[in-house]
């Protein structure tokens, strides 16, 4: 039994769970999931849906059902849940920290603990849970009270920051939250069979932090079909960035920009093709596409990313070097770099050195990393002396096989799940 904040889509920019269990035995997984849309997957079948506009709705028609069992074979979306669907889709586009106070204090009346959740735990029966890790105290409560009742072994997947202060600020209200938030995530830490984490870096603080062996766990790349095809650089250089710009991403692409205007000052050597959905002014368009170095498009979906990264000749990965912004990555692992290095391109990493994301790419030399804004204009040059391009496809690639091979990440994964559920049930509180 998988419990996680989003609903499970094949197709969905975040396809964490496909990627994990897209060789699992589909009649033995359920989840458990609180967004208000309906799954989108074959690889799962029994679902249980916490719906958080029920949750407000039951302030004041308190026998209102919260949650309910979702048939994705048979039932279809009815227009009362599509409603409820954009109307939580609008409310957490506009989060702020606030939002998260008034949403963990509606968890706290604790509507959600309801018989349908636990008849839904009783007839699934599971052996074994799988629990995504959250930096919301929310979800990491509805993992403990899953696990509880359930009364199974459990493995924890941490993909976030969830337990150092660095993301805090000068904000004492978030210090505050981290602390709570905290001690959830050391009864889940303490009772877990495994741990699986998405990064070097986050395995190697949370071992230090908890004591535990965890496991680094990204997203697997099946090979079988995937040969290498080297590069062959166009003229101009065609380099791609598919993804939001979000998080400061926008700053360090915008300097970019002006590095790529100097590079091509005497002619277009290489051009920076832009896909994202992040709203992006019209001034800042034109200054950065004024001088042909850059092109702006609409996002293409998820399933023609590959497409995109397949006919370009660099892809470019970007983190903000904005001190207030730069820790949102600081562990993370975005599954962008998996998509690129198994493309078998040039990878083009500019952020700061010690991010998770970047400290990977530099210590297996699989892309040419710029840890210095000041740099970037020095690194497209060498970017583009001969074989460069070429000669870090290649680099990125072998990363990829290396590191990323699907078929011994799930003999991990599924070792694990096996191994743990031979282990006595856990009670955390």
């Amino acid at each position: 039994m998988i419990v996680s904040r989003g609903v499970w889509d094949d197709a969905g920019t975040s396809s964490t769970l496909s990627n994990i269990f897209q060789n699992y035995d589909s009649t033995k997984l359920s989840q458990i999931y609180i967004e208000t849309k309906k799954p989108n997957t074959r690889l799962c079948q029994s679902f249980f849906q916490i719906s958080e506009f029920s949750l407000i709705k039951r302030l004041y028609k308190w026998r209102i059902k919260t949650g309910q069992r979702v048939d994705t074979l048979y039932e279809e979306d009815s227009d009362i849940a599509r409603q409820e669907a954009n109307t939580m889709e609008y409310v957490r586009g506009h989060r702020s920290f606030a939002y998260n106070i008034l949403r963990d204090l509606l968890w706290h009346l604790n509507g959600w603990k309801s018989k349908e959740l636990r008849s839904f735990i009783k007839e699934e029966n599971p052996d074994v849970l799988w629990l995504t890790g959250s930096p919301l105290i929310l979800m990491n409560r509805l993992s403990l009270y899953v696990v509880n009742q359930a009364g199974k072994p459990f493995c924890l997947y941490e993909m976030d920051d969830v337990y150092s202060y660095k993301n805090c600020g000068q904000n004492p209200f978030k210090y505050i939250y981290r602390f709570f938030l905290r001690r959830r995530v050391r009864c889940l830490m303490k009772g877990a069979g495994q741990v699986f984490v998405i990064s070097p870096k986050m395995k190697q603080e949370f071992d230090s932090l908890f004591g535990i062996d965890s496991i680094v766990l990204t997203k697997g790349i099946d090979f079988t079909d995937r040969p290498f095809h080297g590069v062959t650089p166009e003229k101009p250089v065609n380099m791609v960035y598919a993804g939001n710009l979000l998080y400061g991403r926008l700053s360090t692409v915008e300097k970019l920009a002006l590095a790529l205007d100097e590079v091509n000052s005497q002619g277009r050597r290489l051009v920076l093709t832009i896909y994202t959905g992040t709203p992006v002014s019209d001034a800042v368009k034109e200054k950065m596409t004024k001088k042909g170095s850059v092109i702006f498009h609409d996002p293409v979906p998820y399933a023609q990313v590959e497409e995109v990264i397949r006919q370009s000749d660099v892809v470019l990965f970007a983190e903000t070097f904005e001190e207030k912004k730069k820790n949102t990555a600081r562990l993370s692992f975005s599954t962008k770099i998996t998509d690129y290095l198994s493309g078998g391109k040039c990878l083009l990493a500019i952020g700061p050195g010690d991010i998770a994301p970047m400290e990977y790419l530099i210590e297996n030399d699989a892309a040419v990393a710029v840890t210095n804004v000041q740099e970037i204009s020095r690194k497209l040059e060498y970017l583009l002396a001969p074989g460069i391009i070429e000669q870090y496809a290649r680099k990125a690639y072998d990363c990829g096989k290396r590191n990323h091979d699907k078929h011994k990440l799930d003999e991990i994964v599924f070792g694990k799940l096996k191994a743990i559920s031979y282990n006595e049930s856990p009670t955390i509180s």
